[in-house]
């Protein structure tokens, strides 16, 4: 039992530390019937992936047009 709770302890421990990393989204936008495209590329710092995920996936042009992004 003592065991289990050492192996469950350390785990444990591991995912708090190791969630929380910088993240780097890139966003790509390019308006309708235009060869240009604009890019953005924002870093969040000690942020956990899925948290980094949402805000990246939410940006959208000032006309409300979602723009194309992917988190690194």
């Amino acid at each position: 039992m003592k065991k289990l709770l050492l192996i469950v302890a350390v785990i444990t421990a591991f995912s708090f530390v190791s969630c929380k990393k910088d993240r780097t989204c890139t966003c790509t936008y390019t308006p309708g019937g235009s060869s240009v495209s604009t890019t953005s590329v924002t870093t969040y710092n000690k942020s956990m992936k899925g948290d980094a995920r949402l805000m990246c996936m939410s940006y959208t042009e000032s006309d409300g047009t979602k723009m194309d992004c992917k988190l690194k």
